[in-house]
């Protein structure tokens, strides 16, 4: 059945003539004709009598109208969604870049496609592959903790250098991290258990035999940072999540290089993802900002 032969049974039950619906349609009224005769023959029913002048629906035919107004409707919506850019974006990012470094991206973002619905979810980096081959995220922005997949595509976007760090408040020997043989009455402060910072501090403590007292595993980077400020422990972050908290001197770098010392930025997708208008401008902007 074509949709069209619908569209003219809906336009005559709305003009009440084969001639009328022809001119509004631009069909020769032999063309209207043929097609109520196959909606006839299809259906099996009669669907007009003519009465004087006017065609009317006959008891069966408005029976199945409401049936041909539904099907007439949900077509259109079809060709709606056919033709409506993607309106949902779904972002992985770790905690320290949606806070430190993500606003630019969502102001720029939301002002050329408001109508776009951005919806954001911190993850930790090691979930990433995970989510973008689930198809529970569109697009991955991420540090590189070397996860490689064949699937996942990634590029990177930047470096930024870490910070071994911790409150002002520590003694010169609480702070040195050089001296070989030492076992420290504090612990480590991460966001996740063996994450990606704990991963760059384990060599220089491996190498300088030092041992912490334990781990202690928070939920934001605020919390990482506002603990440290308190002397609760020590930790690694970017340098852009913790400029300001030293340049008002709540923490301070410790003594020992961190290895790697450095962080690099990654945005991953799906090999096989469609990239949408809306996400090939949220990629633009990521690669210009982060």
């Amino acid at each position: 059945m074509d949709i069209n032969y619908l569209k003219t049974l809906k336009v005559i039950t709305e003009s009440g003539s084969f001639a009328e619906a022809a001119d509004k349609l631009q069909y020769t009224r032999s063309t209207v004709t043929f097609q109520v005769q196959q909606l006839e023959k299809e259906f099996g029913i009669v669907l007009f009598e003519k009465i004087g002048k006017h065609m009317y629906l006959t008891d069966a035919g408005k029976h199945i109208m409401p049936y041909v107004d539904s099907i007439l409707a949900s077509y259109e919506q079809i060709l709606i969604c056919s033709r409506t850019e993607v309106t949902r974006l779904r972002i992985g990012v770790p905690d320290s870049l949606l806070t430190y470094r993500f606003q630019p991206v969502i102001s720029a973002f939301r002002k050329k496609l408001p109508q776009v619905e951005l919806q954001i979810q911190t993850q930790s980096c090691y979930n990433m592959n995970r989510l973008l081959l689930g198809n529970v995220i569109d697009v991955a922005i991420h540090y590189d903790v070397q996860q490689r997949d064949p699937n996942i595509v990634s590029k990177p976007l930047s470096q930024h250098k870490l910070v071994f760090f911790g409150s002002s408040q520590l003694t010169p020997a609480e702070r040195d991290f050089t001296t070989p043989h030492q076992t420290k009455a504090f612990g480590f402060i991460d966001i996740e258990v063996e994450g990606l910072y704990r991963h760059s501090l384990d060599k220089l403590l491996k190498e300088n035999d030092i041992t912490l007292s334990h781990d202690m595993v928070l939920g934001s980077i605020d919390s990482i940072i506002q603990c440290t400020k308190m002397g609760l422990g020590i930790s690694v972050l970017p340098k852009f999540a913790v400029e300001k908290a030293m340049a008002r001197g709540d923490i301070v770098a410790l003594e020992g290089k961190l290895s790697p010392d450095k962080v690099s930025v990654m945005c991953s997708c799906h090999r096989h993802k469609k990239f949408s208008p809306a996400l090939q401008y949220f990629l633009e902007l990521a690669a210009e900002i982060l």
